[in-house]
Order: C-alpha cells, then structure tokens, then sequence
C-alpha cells in the first residue's frame, strides 16, 4: 500500500535499534554497529515504508552521534518496487559496499506484517560499518551513478546499479539478487 507518509514523520524522532548507531563518517551518513555481531546474526529487524514513486523528498528527525537532527530521505535512498517507492530508517543510511558487511532478507511474520533483517555476512566490532551491495536490489540506480570508495579487491568502481556490472560479474551474483534487479533481470532474460 503506497501511503503519504509526511504527517507520520512530523515530529516523530528516529533512533536506531539497541547496537545500531547513526554517524558522520568519511563517507557522509552511515550506520555502524555499536556491540559486537558474529557472522549470520541478526542486526536489527525493521519495516519499509512504500511511498509513491516521485522526485519528493521526506523531512525526518534522526539522531545522529548522539543528537537529533533533521534530514531530507531523498529518492536516491529508497528502492523501485513497482509503482512505488521503499525506504526505511534506519535502513536507508546504509552505505554501499562492493564487499558489504551485510545483507537484507525479507520476511512475513504470521500476522501478515512484511519485514526484513538485517543480517551480518562477516564478524562485526563495535565502530565497523554496516553495508551493503546496493546493486543486488537497484537495477540502474536511478540515473545516480557513483564512483565507490569501498576500497576492496572486489570493488566495481563506478556504481551503475546491476545493469552497469559486466555480464561475468552478474552471473556469479543471480541468486543473491532482489527486488527491482530480480524483477527486471527475469523481464528482459
């Protein structure tokens, strides 16, 4: 259900789940965990919020190192899906990595509430990164192409979304792939 979701922020703070923290970090924004997390562990679990797929932007208060501030959650930090749009906070502060440090999994609880977890793919510290592979959800990332700073091995450079990968590289990732990248990977193959 795609829903206007302003009046719900207004006045509504953010805080991250218990060993999750929101900080300014040398790639802007980012989350980073705060209590250690082993490989497989469950980070924190959240909902996503659909919202039309439109140029607008949302005023959200977040804390931040320890203080509220206000931010504007942009269509580049949300995800295709259909004719919407999702995004989620803390979710949507989580920087790309072409070797992340985490993943997502959807999920169904029993009462029909959809969800997802965050799930670690390495040991976390406390202070490491949460990230994710941006490409394995974002088909073309909406026109915002980027050059990756991750600094792996495996790093991509520029950052197209699953689509700008080379055909080799997609291949190895098919069955990681989500949401909008799966949908139009099954459309056009």
């Amino acid at each position: 259900m795609i829903l206007d979701l302003q009046p719900q922020l207004d006045g509504k703070v953010f805080r991250c789940p218990e060993g999750v923290a929101l900080t300014r970090g040398p790639m802007g924004l980012g989350l980073i965990v705060t209590r250690p997390f082993r490989a497989g562990e469950v980070i924190y679990r959240n909902e996503s919020f659909t919202v039309p797929d439109t140029d607008h932007s949302y005023r959200v208060l977040v804390e931040i190192d320890g203080s509220v501030e206000e931010v504007r959650v942009t269509r580049t930090q949300s995800v295709k899906y259909g004719d919407g749009r999702e995004f989620d906070i803390p979710g949507t502060f989580i920087n790309h990595a072409c070797n992340p440090t985490s993943m997502f999994f959807d999920l169904v609880a029993d009462s029909g509430d959809e969800f997802y977890e965050q799930v670690a793919l390495v040991d976390l510290a406390p202070g490491d990164p949460i990230t994710i592979d941006y490409t394995l959800h974002d088909w073309d990332c909406d026109g915002h192409v980027f050059t990756c700073l991750c600094g792996s091995s495996e790093c991509y450079g520029l950052v197209a979304g699953f689509k700008g990968l080379p055909r080799h590289v997609q291949d190895t990732m098919l069955h990681r792939i989500k949401g909008e990248t799966a949908r139009m990977w099954a459309a056009l193959h």
